[in-house]
């Protein structure tokens, strides 16, 4: 089992090299390939969205700044790129090598940046970037979803702070859908690495096939142990969040967003409750 190709979406923002150091980390033991994008916005859609309330010479104006600023985090973005590269001595390559170990390479790319990560996305083993709270990338919600829903693809959240060593535990979180299932699959080669996996079930009706999933996870060499928690009065994403800072966890392998994408925006919902407080790598898929 492997990892090859990791996309990992940076803005100039200071929690990219944490981002970028994660991505490392997990490619390491791969010989993966970190493929670092930088999306600025497309200047038409700035114009569509200013023209619709402003007079034609501040649309020029707004334009010409947001521009700017743009071009601004970008370079700040490559730069910080370039020092992390040099700093990890990662050969920087733009096509598939016989060279052990961790390449890179780095790209720009204008548009928006949901629907443009996720068609980046759709060739990519996984995707890595910061985690949706008050820090998380402006863009973020959109960028998440695109991922999960349009490239069908899993995402790695991470914490702002480079994470302990990625491969020590990790707690799976487990409600008998589909979803994660779908993340338990993405997530079998770093499992297979793990030096502990426990599954959490939260309350009695969500350990449907537990049993089962523990069988498949030692057919695929990964011993796991299973607890059941009950959720209490914060609901099931605390229970979890919670077991995993217990355990000591440092990866929380999730499903994401059983519901419709409208229904967890405004109610919330156990995903959106994970990806706004990552303080470990948090992977999903959908």
């Amino acid at each position: 089992m492997t990892m090859r190709l990791l996309t990992v979406p940076v803005s100039g923002h200071p929690a990219d090299e944490a981002t970028l150091e994660t991505a490392f980390m997990l490619g390491e033991p791969f010989s993966s390939h970190i493929n670092a994008v930088c999306i600025r916005p497309d200047p038409a859609d700035i114009v569509r969205y200013v023209a619709e309330w402003s007079y034609p010479i501040l649309v020029e104006d707004a334009v010409a700044t947001a521009e700017q600023h743009a071009a601004e985090l970008s370079r700040d973005a490559a730069a910080m790129f370039g020092a992390w590269r040099e700093k990890r001595q990662i050969p920087l390559v733009d096509a598939p090598s016989r060279t052990s170990g961790v390449t890179t390479s780095w790209h720009e790319e204008i548009g928006t940046p949901g629907a443009t990560l996720g068609d980046i996305a759709r060739f990519t083993d996984l995707v890595i970037m910061r985690g949706l709270g008050e820090e998380g990338p402006v863009e973020g919600d959109a960028m998440l979803e695109a991922v999960l829903f349009d490239a069908g693809r899993p995402v790695m959240l991470v914490p702002r702070e480079t994470p302990a060593p990625l491969f020590d535990a990790a707690l799976i979180g487990w409600g008998g859908g589909r979803e994660e299932s779908h993340a338990i699959l993405a997530a079998l080669p770093i499992l297979s690495r793990m030096r502990r996996v426990e599954i959490c079930t939260v309350g009695d009706r969500n350990g449907t096939g537990l049993d089962a999933l523990v069988s498949y996870l030692a057919w695929n060499g990964i011993a796991a142990t299973a607890a059941t928690l009950k959720p209490g009065p914060k609901g099931v994403s605390d229970a979890l969040l919670d077991e995993a800072e217990r355990i000591g966890a440092t990866l929380l392998v999730v499903g994401g967003y059983h519901h419709s994408r409208t229904r967890e925006a405004v109610f919330g919902g156990t995903t959106r409750r994970i990806v706004a407080n990552v303080k470990i790598p948090v992977l999903l898929a959908h």
